[in-house]
């Protein structure tokens, strides 16, 4: 057709890749996502194409970091848009997020306290001068968020969660507020501070909820918007960190990793170097976790401090159009996220009704929005990018070595059983045909304009 583009390409797999000579896959899926057909069983035809200077090649046994898992955020508001609707359509939705059949999410975020998708402002303890937590209580998380996650658990029984806060209690804040203040920095704060992530843990674990992870703090460096928030500078960071949250949790015999974020700072400088190249405090993180801008510091971060694990925290939020385009470049983050050696990747809110507004009327995508008139659950191009990786992309699985072929977003990994998963977009309004061979086999994919793709080989 005159408005295909015919570029020949191949995606050869060297006979390695499968641990014999000339060895085939006994299996090839194609999954194919387009704005009109989603998530679609993709054909490809035998071809005696041969290789290219474009193929793009596989290489097994270079290898890079281990994937723990995909997910999205616990939000409360999450919650009342599910509880909207017929137990019926509230359990496919659940079923089609986290069982492994459907979205397979492995590992989510929920928040500590109120954040910018809660029902309203609240914290764990909001009695004034309260630093033994006598009124430490998780009565308001049993309500929402522990059921949410309940709800999820159920088709992802181990499903892993990590917490940060927005903001600690008001009282523990420079202005008394629960935005536009700093932490404050004095010993009894900090030590106060400490027994309220150590009492959370304990509380959560004692509810069945397998919290694996602690951030002391969401987007650190802000403190200007309208929603729940809280700066720390990095000094303060440290020292809490090290001299207080660190000791609490070794004296009260919570084992939970610790990682130092979120981060939206791209400069090492503003927060992971003064952290982390603290010997002492260095050696109890687990971690950096990054979103928006801090992204971008991903790569050097790695390459600094190569022992560090490292999370995409959260996605880009939009303001609620849930458009075609904002999926295809959340693909694309997946994909360069992952390619710097993010070990982990989260979604922000993962189910909103359709107004997709927060209580501080801040407007953001969701991977489904729920309908509350007509009951029913519509799935968001976002929920296809992360279905496309997730699904497919077990925990376990290891990056491996990739070059080459026609498309800029392309990323690779071998799971745990062997099987190889090729990751890749077709970001051009053309479509492109790609030729797929493995041993003597040959297979041409013509690969849609505007597409998510992913082809698994077993």
């Amino acid at each position: 057709m005159k408005s295909k583009i015919r570029l020949i390409a191949s995606l050869l797999l060297t006979c390695s890749s499968f641990g014999q000579t000339n060895a085939e896959p006994s299996a090839i899926r194609w999954i194919c996502s387009t704005e009109k057909s989603r998530w679609q069983e993709m054909a490809t035809t035998n071809t005696a194409t041969p290789e290219t200077a474009d193929s793009i090649k596989l290489d097994p046994k270079t290898t890079f970091q281990t994937i723990d898992g995909f997910g999205g955020c616990f939000n409360e508001l999450g919650w009342e848009a599910l509880v909207a609707l017929p137990a019926e359509q509230r359990e496919a939705a659940l079923k089609e997020l986290f069982a492994h059949e459907g979205g397979n999410f492995t590992l989510c975020r929920a928040p500590l306290g109120a954040n910018d998708f809660s029902l309203g402002w609240y914290s764990l303890d909001e009695t004034p001068g309260d630093y033994e937590m006598k009124d430490f209580s998780i009565e308001r998380n049993r309500e929402v968020l522990i059921t949410y996650i309940k709800a999820a658990m159920k088709y992802q029984p181990k499903l892993g969660i990590w917490v940060s806060p927005w903001c600690p209690p008001s009282w523990m804040t420079t202005n008394g507020r629960y935005r536009n203040g700093w932490m404050k920095g004095d010993a009894q704060t900090l030590d106060a501070y400490a027994l309220y992530f150590s009492k959370f843990v304990q509380a959560w674990r004692a509810e069945g909820i397998n919290l694996y992870a602690i951030f002391p703090q969401n987007e650190m460096a802000l403190n200007d918007s309208i929603y729940p928030q809280c700066t720390w500078n990095s000094a303060d960071m440290n020292v809490f960190l090290r001299d207080y949250l660190f000791p609490r949790l070794k004296r009260d015999g919570v084992k939970v990793e610790v990682w130092l974020g979120t981060i939206t700072n791209d400069k090492l400088a503003d927060y992971v170097d003064p952290v982390l190249r603290d010997s002492k405090t260095a050696a109890g993180i687990t971690g950096v976790g990054y979103q928006y801008g801090g992204q971008n510091a991903m790569l050097a971060t790695h390459e600094k401090y190569p022992g560090k694990k490292l999370a995409q925290t959260e996605t880009e939020c939009y303001g609620g159009w849930n458009a075609w385009d904002q999926g295809l470049i959340t693909f694309g983050r997946i994909v360069e996220n992952t390619s710097h050696f993010a070990n982990s990747y989260f979604f922000w809110n993962m189910v909103l009704d359709e107004a997709g507004l927060s209580r501080w009327n801040w407007r953001q995508n969701s991977l489904l929005t729920v309908d509350r008139k007509s009951e029913t659950v519509i799935y968001n191009p976002e929920f296809y990018a992360m279905k496309h990786f997730s699904a497919t992309v077990l925990p376990g699985a290891r990056r491996i070595a990739v070059s080459g072929g026609p498309f800029k977003e392309v990323v690779a990994f071998q799971n745990p059983d062997g099987s190889k998963v090729l990751a890749f977009a077709n970001d051009t309004k053309q479509t492109v045909s790609a030729t797929l061979a493995i041993g003597e086999t040959s297979l041409r994919m013509d690969v849609p304009a505007q597409s998510m793709n992913t082809v698994i080989l077993r």
